[in-house]
């Protein structure tokens, strides 16, 4: 499992010296150094981020409740620690209310793909220049599942050559969903199809991803029609709302 790096004894010093420097509370930088691990590093479990820190795991564990408390970090369900929702929305929101509401409205409609795909399903949103952010996700509870895309909310990734960013770009073809190799798994496939705002411009993206070994020509098809519907409830819900968000909205973030 990869880790931040501490950088040697140089940085160890430098560190040392921030903590010492009246540069604000030994436990703010503490938790701000834990967060900076987790976003940097992924899924992480509490005695990795112990040891990458240098830490006391008893002290560890009540910086990462703190952050946790905040929505700053997640629980998996094998106890690791991700990014949480209100880190994920941070990067990339200027309008508060209009982040909020794709975030909760988009809770319902993941887990009812999960629940029907029996794949793990993700909600993305485009981030500065040529990348997209994953702002929310909700895992499958299947033994196999490509576990590489669990603990992705509030990663930024590159748009080109992915579904997701195909889907961002307006390329979804009269099917209603895009369907391509995983960038970062040749072994995972994504499908994904685009939620529009209430002007008709895509706003964001829902996807689901799984083992490529689960996914033939008429599994896609099904899994297709899926993300396609989910997307079209998460429109539907978003212009039912006087607050829903915009594109124009979310591209001041």
């Amino acid at each position: 499992m990869r880790t931040t790096g501490q950088g040697g004894p140089a940085a160890a010093e430098e560190k040392a010296e921030a903590l010492d420097s009246g540069a604000g509370p030994r436990s703010v930088h503490r938790a701000l150094e834990l967060l900076t691990t987790v976003v940097e590093s992924g899924p992480q479990p509490l005695t990795e981020l112990a040891r990458a820190s240098g830490l006391p795991t008893s002290t560890t564990l009540r910086s990462l409740r703190a952050l946790e408390h905040w929505g700053y970090v997640a629980r998996t369900t094998d106890g690791g620690y991700v990014a949480g929702h209100r880190f994920a929305r941070s990067r990339f929101d200027a309008e508060p209310a209009s982040a909020e509401h794709l975030f909760e409205r988009s809770g319902e409609v993941l887990q009812r793909l999960t629940d029907g795909s029996g794949e793990s399903s993700y909600l993305t949103v485009r981030g500065p220049g040529r990348s997209c952010i994953y702002l929310r996700e909700v895992q499958s509870d299947q033994p196999i599942r490509h576990v590489g895309f669990a603990g992705w909310a509030g990663r930024t990734v590159q748009m080109d050559g992915s579904a997701v960013g195909a889907v961002l770009d307006g390329e979804t073809p009269d099917t209603g969903f895009v369907t391509l190799g995983a960038v970062s798994a040749p072994d995972a496939t994504v499908v994904a199809a685009p939620v529009l705002d209430t002007e008709g411009a895509i706003v964001a993206a829902i996807s689901i991803v799984g083992p490529s070994f689960r996914m033939g020509a008429d599994r896609v098809q099904e899994l297709g029609v899926l993300v396609h519907d989910a997307a079209q409830n998460l429109t539907r819900a978003l212009r039912s709302d006087p607050s829903a968000s915009s594109a124009a909205d979310l591209d001041r973030g």
